[in-house]
């Protein structure tokens, strides 16, 4: 369980570049993981640092994406979770993580999902 939300299974993604979209995500949620955990979200959408984003030398990279996401409504709409979900859902829950840049943005976040699921 999480935050007493039973898993089907205690292994699911983090979240992390290819949970960026309904597509991605969907893939997930036909999977064998216990649950599916979108892109972190910030306020508004941001695309990111740009390119090259990663660096890797013998025994060492470095990634800096710089949290590129489509924003907190994209990841809370009714749509992106259906699309997400689908018949694939099995008992799974959907999860959102948060990045706000301060502790105002995390809290406007967490007010919007909890308007959200009223």
């Amino acid at each position: 369980t999480v935050a007493g939300i039973p898993l089907p299974s205690c292994v699911y993604n983090a979240s992390g570049p290819r949970t960026g979209s309904s597509a991605a995500m969907s893939k997930i949620a036909a999977s064998a993981a216990g649950g599916v955990l979108a892109k972190s979200a910030t306020v508004e959408s941001q695309t990111g640092n740009p390119q090259p984003r990663t660096w890797q030398s013998a025994g060492a990279s470095r990634n800096s994406e710089g949290l590129p996401n489509s924003g907190i409504e994209y990841y809370i709409d009714p749509q992106t979770i259906s699309d997400t979900m689908g018949e694939n859902a099995d008992g799974k829950p959907y999860m959102v993580s948060i990045s706000g840049k301060n502790l105002a943005d995390n809290l406007a976040m967490l007010k919007r999902i909890a308007e959200a699921r009223r």
